[in-house]
């Protein structure tokens, strides 16, 4: 594993991700009651229970990327890592806009760290030579391939009726002549 080949979009991912989990653990809601305590809740909690999963799933994937591990996918692992990147993104921008209340200082730096790793999986998906005409592309087929093997899988075989089977032909009649009894032979008869 040779972390310096790394693109700067794999290296933002990566950073970004381990950086967001870490900051997940904070409070991204906290009330202060009378100064006598503090109650507070982290990114896991509602939506941010996925946001939190696709981060991990997202980590996981650049290890798998970075360890040179063949998966087959549909589309490109660029493509794959940018789709990961902006649902993460979606779910901590719904994370943040549904529980806003006695929002903290770490909401903000989630939802910013949500952001940057995007912006690591535009760069990587350029550096791998992708854009978005690419992706419909890539979508498309891998939608079409999947609609394939739906149709072939769900559907029942429907029965073709089979094919009029005509007589076997007889066989040809014989071109010898028939035989005839010989001068000769007197044919016999029994007392």
């Amino acid at each position: 594993m040779d972390i310096s080949k790394l693109s700067h979009g794999a290296k933002l991912i990566i950073g970004g991700t381990i950086a967001f989990l870490i900051v997940s653990i904070f409070n991204w809601q906290e009330v202060d009651i009378s100064g006598i305590a503090s109650v507070g809740r982290s990114m896991w909690h509602g939506w941010g229970v996925l946001a939190g999963l696709l981060a991990i799933a997202l980590l996981v994937w650049e290890v798998i990327r970075l360890a040179n591990i063949n998966v087959a996918m549909p589309v490109t692992p660029a493509m794959t890592s940018a789709a990961l990147a902006v649902l993460l993104a979606i779910f901590t921008v719904i994370k943040f806009l549904a529980d806003n209340e006695f929002r903290t200082f770490w909401a903000w730096l989630g939802l910013i760290l949500a952001i940057a790793i995007v912006v690591g999986a535009w760069l990587n998906m350029q550096a791998a030579g992708e854009g978005l005409a690419d992706i419909r592309t890539q979508v498309g087929s891998a939608a079409a391939a999947a609609k394939g093997a739906v149709d072939r899988d769900d559907k029942p075989v429907e029965a073709t009726p089979a094919a009029p089977v005509e007589p076997a032909p007889s066989p040809p009649a014989d071109p010898s002549p028939p035989v005839t009894p010989q001068a000769d032979e007197t044919p016999r008869t029994e007392p």
